[in-house]
C-alpha cells in the first residue's frame, strides 16, 4: 500500500485518520491489559498525591520556598513508581503467576506486594511531613487514641 499522496488533502487526511486508529487501538489495548491492577495503581499515585499535599503543608508551615524541581521530583517519582507496578505485573502475568497460585490464592501476588511496600514509603513520607509541620508525634497520637476507645468500648460493656 502507497502512502504517498503528494498534496492531495483528501489522501493524507485518510493517512492521518489511519495513523490515529493504530494508536487508539494500541492504547486501548495496552489500558485493556493494565485492567487487573487498575486499583493498584490508582492507590500508588494517590500515596504519591497525599505525600505531595503534606509535603507541600510542611514547606508552608515551616515557610520554605517551594520549587519548580520539586514538583518535577514528583513526576519522576509518579513515573518511576508506576512503572515499577507495570513492569513487576508484567512478570508476574507471563512467568509467576501459575507458580505463586500454588502457595498463595492472590492473583498477582508479587504486583500487590510491590505497591504495598511503595505505598508505604510514601505514608512514613506523609507521617514524617506531618510531624515535621506540626510537632506531633503520629504514632503517639494513634496509641492514646487506641487506647481510649478501649476505655470507652470497656464502659460500654460494664453498662449493658
Amino acid at each position: 500500500m502507497d502512502y504517498t499522496c503528494g498534496n492531495n488533502w483528501y489522501c493524507n487526511g485518510i493517512i492521518i485518520l489511519k495513523k490515529m486508529k493504530f494508536i487508539y487501538s494500541f492504547i486501548a489495548s495496552f489500558t485493556s491489559f493494565l485492567l487487573p491492577v487498575q486499583g493498584v495503581l490508582i492507590a500508588v499515585a494517590i500515596a504519591i498525591f497525599l505525600d505531595t499535599v503534606t509535603g507541600l503543608y510542611k514547606a508552608s508551615k515551616l515557610k520554605k520556598p517551594i520549587r519548580s524541581r520539586y514538583m518535577s521530583d514528583i513526576v519522576g517519582k509518579l513515573i518511576i513508581y508506576e512503572a515499577c507496578v507495570i513492569l513487576l505485573f508484567i512478570i508476574d502475568h507471563y512467568l509467576l503467576s501459575e507458580f505463586m497460585k500454588i502457595w498463595f490464592s492472590v492473583d498477582y501476588f508479587f504486583t500487590k506486594l510491590i505497591a504495598l511496600v511503595l505505598v508505604g514509603i510514601e505514608l512514613t513520607s506523609i507521617k514524617e511531613n506531618y510531624e515535621e509541620a506540626t510537632g506531633k508525634d503520629v504514632i503517639k497520637w494513634l496509641k492514646s487514641t487506641l487506647k481510649r476507645s478501649r476505655e470507652i468500648k470497656n464502659d460500654i460493656n460494664d453498662l449493658i
